[in-house]
């Protein structure tokens, strides 16, 4: 691991912008990490001493280049905020598509009413962008979105995603004008090309098959469907659905080696190699594992042009540096944090087991499993920092399936240039075992272990613990420093550690109640939005795997609106719900579907009024309302519950209004310490009478941001004030949630 100051000076410069990204502790852990280095190679040579200073150059610079973007970003923010509708021009840089619209990226956007220059890109979204090419000069008239954060824990960070990519904005235009016909030839004829080759890609295979390959070969994952994403993520090959460095080495140095065996100049295959690379990267999007496999290449072609040897590490210490610099966001970014992770855990596998004697091919089977399980060990903590769980036989499939999956991108980028069946007929055999494979890995016994969010020191111990096994382990006996490593990976994948918790996760215009009790049951009260979409798959379901639970004991819809069940449908779909609970109540189409879903899902479903209960050691969850004969409107009907675990108690009452809270004070209802407000704090809920019989310490609000609805209206808000009661709104504090610790209650919340 010597004679890597490039190596060394990435490693601080990803923590410096890490320490300015995230938390002012880690400081900290960054000086801790040089002076580590310094005391371990106290009596080696000037390199090591080298290398120190290099990281601390790094660190700095990186903290200092993280710090600048972020300010500026934020001042533009600051800038366009309250402005609504605005008119801006800018240029095309690319057009592309989701699985429902089309966008363009557009840069040097300037909008003329403020005299105000943006540096960053912006995507525009729309039906259709037809007639628009890159280069145009396009006028828009829309508002111009900042990238929101996220607002509960294990929800994915959608700004530092867009912001990695540097996209600093978004906007649905109401108007668009071309008003420049200026044309990028070079990006026009990549879109046409890309444009022939899906098409060629479509004329000859069809439904998950066609998906597959226009992922693997185009970047194009709009047809890739959930279960199939799924499949892939279970076996832990998920990566070769994304344009990455196995992608670009394949097309790049397969170029370069055609020509070189054709005879050609190394620099003319070279340039060839290079261009078509890059031109490849472009057209598939540039995503920044991408581009940094382009520029591992280009380093690869220097280092042959110069006749030098090609360093691994390294050339990948050069990359992330250019990357972490030109975006600095990336330091937090999971999709750089893997594909950076890969490199540096293939360039630990080759300086422990590389070089000897020439191996025969079982040998090089046996060194190529092991290497698929050295990077199964070194990427553990980051998958799990990112995903919460792992996947138990992701070596293996990586091992078995890696030369099949090669070989039939081989043939299917073959096929999409020339599309006869001597390519298309290889190719979909691959694809089609490949599909099969994955399939199968979901199958198998713990094929995915559900760990939940590992603590960050967790992740940095494990990672210095490796680093003294590498150092004593080049050279020597294996088990000799087995036992560090796997003391190692039992503090990283250790069970994670639940504690009782009352959560009202923040959905948006919706309501969601996870209630973790026992450390080892989680309920869901509701779980549904009408303002976020997939709010099942993006963000209930990574919040159960973060707090370390594979699936939910039971879900209850306290009525059928979507709003409080739309993410439940999803959760039934994806097999994490064990048991539903329904209300007892007539049943509408909704209901009927929602008996259907679980029923398909083998689910079984139980049917709840006043007088039921939900129990475990030490909790209850007692329903008060509705009885089964009340004749009542959906929300008066919204099941409301008592909880009480120990000495701490809420009443949870759905959409429950005035009609529904007066049978509820008729029949009295017990003091609590905490209330979920009725209908998200609308103005005919949460009334002076149950106010008064409840006498609550704390309200608990859960609206959407800026709602059409109003919720919650300032008559609620003052009527809890009134009562003296502490009002605490997901809208605005994002998750909230109780914790039981040292034996008592504390009150958190995500903002």
């Amino acid at each position: 691991m010597n004679h890597r100051p490039f190596l060394a000076l990435f490693a601080g410069c990803w923590l410096g912008e890490l320490t300015a990204c995230k938390n002012v502790w880690m400081v900290f852990a960054a000086l801790l990490f040089p002076g580590i280095l310094v005391l371990f190679f106290k009596n080696r040579t000037w390199f090591m001493r080298g290398a120190v200073l290099s990281a601390l150059i790094g660190f700095f610079l990186g903290g200092f280049v993280f710090s600048y973007q972020d300010q500026r970003i934020r001042g533009q923010e600051k800038a366009l905020e309250g402005l609504g509708q605005v008119k801006a021009v800018g240029t095309v840089e690319w057009k592309g598509k989701t699985k429902t619209k089309e966008y363009l990226l557009v840069s040097h956007l300037f909008l003329p009413e403020q005299k105000l220059y943006l540096d960053g890109d912006i995507m525009v979204y729309d039906d259709d962008f037809n007639g628009v090419l890159s280069g145009n000069k396009i006028s828009l008239s829309g508002e111009l979105k900042p990238h929101e954060g996220p607002t509960n824990l294990g929800e994915n960070d959608m700004r530092v995603y867009y912001l990695s990519r540097n996209v600093e904005f978004t906007m649905f235009p109401r108007d668009r004008e071309i008003v420049g016909q200026e044309k990028n030839i070079w990006k026009n004829v990549l879109f046409s090309l890309r444009e022939q080759m899906s098409k060629n890609l479509s004329s000859q295979y069809t439904n998950e098959i066609l998906s597959v390959s226009q992922a693997m070969i185009l970047g194009d994952k709009t047809g890739i469907s959930d279960d199939t994403k799924d499949a892939f993520t279970e076996s832990g090959i998920v990566h070769i659905l994304a344009i990455s460095g196995l992608h670009i080495s394949l097309v790049g140095r397969g170029i370069l080696r055609r020509l070189r065996k054709a005879s050609f100049p190394f620099w003319f295959s070279g340039t060839f190699g290079l261009l078509f690379a890059f031109s490849y990267c472009v057209m598939t999007g540039m995503s920044g594992s991408s581009e940094r496999a382009f520029l591992m290449f280009l380093i690869f072609l220097l280092s042959q042009a110069l006749g030098r040897s090609y360093d691994l590490l390294s050339s990948g210490g050069v990359a992330g540096i250019v990357l972490l610099l030109e975006c600095p966001f990336r330091c937090a970014d999971a999709g750089f944090l893997m594909s950076m992770g890969a490199v540096i855990s293939a360039g630990i596998y080759g300086e422990i087991f590389g070089g000897g004697k020439k191996k025969t091919l079982l040998e090089k089977q046996k060194s190529r499993l092991v290497f698929c399980c050295v990077i199964q060990v070194i990427m553990a903590p980051v998958l799990l920092y990112f995903q919460y769980e792992c996947y138990l036989y992701s070596f293996l499939f990586n091992f078995l399936m890696l030369p099949l999956v090669t070989a039939g991108f081989t043939a299917g980028f073959l096929s999409s240039f020339f599309p006869f069946f001597l390519f298309s007929v290889p190719a979909s055999m691959l694809f089609s075992v490949t599909l099969s494979a994955t399939r199968l890995a979901g199958c198998l016994p713990f094929s995915n272990i559900v760990l939940g969010k590992p603590p960050l020191l967790w992740i940095i111990v494990f990672y210095l613990e490796l680093f003294f096994v590498c150092q004593g382990l080049k050279g020597k006996p294996f088990w000799k420093y087995a036992c560090l490593l796997a003391g190692a990976c039992f503090l990283v994948l250790g069970v994670q550690k639940r504690a009782d918790k009352i959560s009202f996760l923040d959905v948006g215009q919706g309501d969601c109640i996870a209630l973790s009790l026992n450390r080892s049951d989680m309920i869901l009260v509701d779980g549904g939005s009408s303002s976020k979409k997939n709010v099942g798959r993006y963000l209930i379901a990574p919040y159960i795997k973060s707090q370390g639970y594979k699936a939910v004991s039971a879900a209850v819809v306290t009525h059928l609106d979507s709003d409080h069940y739309s993410g439940i449908q999803e959760l039934l779909s994806m097999g994490i719900i064990k048991r539903l609970y329904l209300p007892d109540v007539t049943k509408d189409q909704a209901y009927k579907e929602m008996e259907k879903l679980a029923q398909k899902n083998h689910v079984p479903v139980a049917y709840l009024a006043r007088g039921s209960k939900i129990s475990g050691q030490d909790w209850s969850m007692e329903c008060l309302h509705p009885k089964p004969d009340d004749k009542l409107e959906k929300n008066a009907a919204s099941l409301v519950f008592r909880l009480e675990v120990g000495q701490f108690s809420a009443l949870l009452t759905g959409d429950l209004e005035k009609e529904g809270e007066e049978l509820l004070v008729q029949e009295g209802v017990e003091p609590a310490d905490v209330l979920k407000a009725g209908h998200h704090g609308s103005r005919n809920g949460t009334g002076e009478a149950l106010l008064r019989q409840l006498k609550p310490g704390i309200a608990v609000v859960s609206a959407g941001k800026n709602n059409r609805y109003g919720h919650p209206h300032r008559e609620t808000i003052e009527r809890l004030k009134a009562s003296e009661c502490r009002i605490y709104e997901t809208s605005k504090q994002g998750m909230l949630w109780f914790s039981m610790e040292r034996k008592r209650w504390y009150l958190h919340s995500y903002r």
